[in-house]
């Protein structure tokens, strides 16, 4: 008797460990936020006021360069985008300056190194390396 309890246990303890093994949690991957979209650019404003109503004590523009940095990450993660890939999406040819659309998911997406307060940190203490080149690129599209 006390070795079919024994087998019962062990076999529950599968059942468990099989369902943890199959579950739908393993971690999402964040895709690139689709640039033109007025519904995308209202969930990344939600995501925005969210965080900054959560978390901040002050205006995401009165963070430091690398804190606004973090913050807009989170913004993107929020909402289900991967701010770095939206970067590189807006550094490639799909972005068009004359957007209104895309030229305020720029603006988001450049908000780090943008405003007050940045004269102590320099955009490669801010950005990784793969995101100041899109930042650059992004900056001359902007100013051509």
């Amino acid at each position: 008797m006390l070795g079919i309890k024994w087998l019962g246990r062990l076999g529950l303890m599968a059942m468990v460990l099989l369902l943890g093994a199959c579950s739908d949690e393993s971690p999402q991957v964040l895709t690139p936020a689709p640039l033109g979209d007025r519904a995308v650019l209202q969930k990344l404003a939600d995501a925005y006021t969210e965080l900054s109503d959560e978390k901040l004590a002050v205006s995401p523009m009165n963070l430091l360069a690398d804190e606004r940095h973090d913050f807009v990450t989170q913004v993107f993660a929020r909402a289900g985008y991967s701010y770095s890939a939206t970067l590189s999406e807006l550094a490639s040819d799909a972005f068009d300056k004359n957007n209104p659309l895309h030229r305020d998911m720029a603006e988001l997406v450049l908000m780090p190194h943008r405003g007050q307060r940045l004269a102590t940190m320099k955009p490669a203490e801010i950005y990784t390396s793969e995101e100041l080149m899109d930042v650059a690129v992004i900056e001359r599209k902007l100013n051509q």
